[in-house]
């Protein structure tokens, strides 16, 4: 009897203990939770390690300790803890939706949307309201992938299902329809929520964008000063009052200061281009999202044409008529399909004397295979991307045609990986038979990190095209190119390995030194944006918010000169591009601005090129380009043959409710003289790509290589356009072809078109 009393007690002692330690367990737990609520994340941390010392398994604890960890950037920890939660209760969503932001925040953002899908097919119908808001708003927004905007919707609508007062699904509900174009619903939704919580300052806000967006501005100017009335210090909001004040006439004059943005003007001193939208006159005024486009004589009848990629919409080809109008032919030609798209390349890869193109498809979107489009000569195009070999499947952005090897032959390099699926970088090999071979991890170029922006351009002069690379997230990348077929990362010992948040690039030879120089674009937030605007150029803080100029210092090095330059301003650029827009001899910019929020509504920008080796931003004073958007691929051809740069932007936000009209510049000119130079290859590649022109004029030395594409995944015209500012005689054009044949040409006249054929005289 007092043995089996003794063994009864041996086993109750175990059972009190661990009851014991569970009060413990839960007893840290519950510190954490407070230390939390009272943001005091370092003693919550301490709370939830020790509850986890004590149970491995405390699901709760792991979750609320990843959340900590989030919102102190502290991404590896997080998603590790997150791992964890997820084997021990792998039905629950609380840890996998945590993960899904961790992912998001890391640039992952196929990944992050991965772990959404799985919440959904768990138990779609129990998910619990924090939960499900936390669904809707990953499902909603713009960061990476494609939104599901009809899910999010659906999602906010079951909280409002469950409780009706739920002031933040109506918030968020209020968003989508935003988003959606919904604007009166979306303006409804706001001005519900405001008699309740009259200091909740984004309603208040975003009922101001709704009115805007709606373009009633009478609306939105009241709802916007009482945004400003919450919160004076938002810039965000004083800058969509001015946009709203601006199509009513101006500030009116009894307007308080505390209402009004006073913006910097650069003076520009001299005579500038003017410009004329004339899209809508000549038939290109499309709707469509935005993406890419490229110009080039496609049936060879001396005229340029347009391709726009569409995206929620049919792509175009727009034929050129000697009216200087446009028909889209899309449907004929064999190219009016609907996958949708980013880059868009015209290049002769098969030197059959007539434009064939490519085209990225899902980049921010997803893996999606590429298009390859071989022109018949007869107007139509015939899609041999299986034949051929080209369609890669990764999450392809930037593009670039260049002959790498110099064999006659365009090679093709693919950016992927922008939504962070891993998806390795693509170089094509062009086997001269109709067919490409990837060989990127051969040549050394078959990056796996966040790409988004290429171009190829021969930076060292040595007679090969090197290649540069922009990652979203990470570090930039240089490829120079060995000669040998393959290539060296030589990004840290050239000064060019930038990590901001890179869009896209080109090589330009912006000093006149007979050198490319290196330009990338970066996505400023909007603050920063618009407080440069201000000040006229950016603060410490948002150094990384400024594209990137570095200029060549001719012995394999770059150094970064753009505050000397005077690009020390923040912008948005989803797009940028490059050309001598006066024709004085010196290379401009044109940046295309955004972003993905609704409010963001940011014009884009023009640089002149000043000849000393700074910018001026003209945008003010050029009128048509202060229109605002979402620009994206920009690209500049004389496409009315006059002899200067007109300029087309595709316009479109990442939302169905953000969609624009893209425009047609036409650049209105001015009196000095120009040189426009076509390469016709023998031995090289039939375009030319890759050849290096210079031109010596009076005093100025002008140096351009013929492009393969370049800034959105897109091409200018291929023949190079030189401005001469007043010289009458040129005095010496030199070609160098990728094959290595040189030919100079003495004393020609200006205001003419050259086709220079390889090999041959003029």
């Amino acid at each position: 009897m007092e043995m089996r009393v003794f063994l009864l007690l041996l086993i109750a002692v175990p059972v009190w203990a661990l009851a014991s330690d569970q009060e413990e367990v839960e007893a840290h737990y519950r510190r954490g939770v407070e230390s939390v609520d009272q943001s005091q994340h370092k003693q919550a941390i301490q709370a939830f390690l020790r509850c986890l010392e004590l149970d491995a398994s405390h699901y709760d604890a792991r979750v609320r300790l990843a959340e900590i960890y989030l919102r102190q950037q502290m991404l590896g920890r997080a998603a590790d803890v997150l791992h964890q939660a997820i084997e021990i209760e792998p039905d629950r969503v609380e840890a996998r939706l945590v993960l899904a932001e961790v992912l998001a925040t890391e640039g992952r953002f196929f990944d992050s949307r991965q772990e959404i899908q799985q919440v959904l097919l768990t138990d779609p119908d129990s998910i619990p309201a924090d939960a499900r808001m936390k669904v809707g708003y990953l499902l909603g927004i713009a960061g990476g992938m494609l939104p599901n905007l009809e899910e999010a919707k659906r999602q906010f609508e079951k909280v409002l299902e469950v409780n009706p007062d739920h002031v933040g699904a109506s918030f968020q509900l209020g968003i989508v329809e935003l988003r959606l174009g919904q604007f009166s619903e979306a303006a409804e939704r706001f001005a519900s929520i405001i008699p309740h919580y009259p200091q909740h300052f984004e309603a208040q806000y975003q009922l101001g964008i709704a009115h805007l967006r709606s373009q009633d501005y009478r609306k939105a100017i009241p709802a916007l000063k009482e945004a400003l009335k919450i919160r004076p210090s938002s810039l965000e909001a004083k800058w969509a009052l001015k946009l709203a004040y601006d199509r009513e006439g101006g500030y009116p004059e009894d307007l308080e200061e505390r209402y009004r943005l006073r913006l910097f003007h650069e003076d520009f001193g001299v005579s500038h281009p003017l410009f004329t939208d004339i899209a809508s006159r000549v038939g290109v005024a499309k709707v469509d999202g935005g993406r890419g486009s490229a110009w080039g004589d496609y049936d060879n009848d001396g005229d340029l044409d347009i391709f726009a990629l569409g995206h929620l919409s049919l792509h175009a080809l727009y034929l050129s008529f000697a009216d200087g109008t446009f028909t889209d032919v899309a449907v004929h030609a064999g190219l009016a399909d609907m996958p949708g798209g980013f880059a868009s390349l015209f290049a002769d890869y098969d030197n059959d004397g007539d434009l064939d193109l490519y085209v990225t498809r899902d980049g921010w979107f997803g893996k999606k295979p590429n298009s390859l489009y071989r022109n018949n000569g007869d107007g139509t195009f015939d899609d041999v991307t299986a034949s051929a070999g080209a369609g890669d499947s990764g999450s392809g952005f930037g593009a670039a045609w260049g002959d790498y090897n110099n064999d006659g032959a365009l090679d093709l390099y693919i950016a992927n990986g922008v939504v962070g699926d891993g998806s390795p970088n693509v170089l094509y090999h062009n086997n001269g038979d109709g067919s490409f071979t990837n060989v990127a991890v051969q040549a050394g170029v078959a990056d796996t990190r966040s790409a988004i922006g290429t171009a190829f351009g021969d930076y060292d002069k040595d007679g090969y095209l090197d290649l540069y690379v922009v990652n979203h997230t990470e570090s930039n990348v240089l490829y120079h190119n060995n000669g040998d077929g393959t290539f060296t990362d030589v990004s840290e010992r050239a000064g060019v390995a930038s990590r901001r948040k890179g869009f896209v690039t080109f090589f330009l030879d912006y000093d006149n030194d007979a050198d490319l120089d290196l330009f990338f674009s970066s996505m400023a937030d909007f603050t920063d944006y618009i407080q440069s605007q201000v000040d006229g150029e950016t603060g410490p803080d948002a150094y990384y918010s400024t594209p990137v100029l570095y200029r060549n210092n001719g012995d394999g090095t770059f150094t970064d000169v753009t505050i000397q330059a005077g690009l020390n301003k923040a912008f948005g650029s989803m797009g940028a591009n490059f050309g001598d827009i006066d024709q004085d001899g010196y290379q401009d910019l044109y940046l295309a601005n955004g972003g993905p929020e609704m409010g963001r509504l940011e014009p884009d920008a023009l640089y002149h090129n000043n000849g000393d080796g700074t910018f001026t931003d003209v945008t003010a004073s050029t009128a048509v380009v202060e229109q605002v958007g979402k620009g994206h691929g920009v690209t500049l051809a004389d496409y009315d043959s006059d002899g200067d740069l007109d300029i087309y932007v595709p316009v479109g936000g990442a939302f169905i409710g953000d969609q624009w009209v893209n425009r047609l510049y036409r650049n209105e000119g001015n009196s000095n003289t120009w040189l426009v130079v076509k390469t016709v290859g023998t031995r090289s590649n039939r375009d030319g790509i890759g050849a290096a022109v210079t031109v010596r004029v009076g005093s100025l030395l002008l140096y351009a290589e013929v492009s393969g594409g370049c800034g959105f995944g897109s091409t200018n015209s291929l023949p190079l356009e030189f401005g001469l500012g007043s010289n009458k005689r040129v005095d010496l054009l030199e070609i160098r072809w990728p094959s290595g044949v040189v030919q100079r040409f003495e004393n020609l006249q200006v205001n003419q078109v050259l086709t220079v054929t390889e090999g041959e005289e003029l």
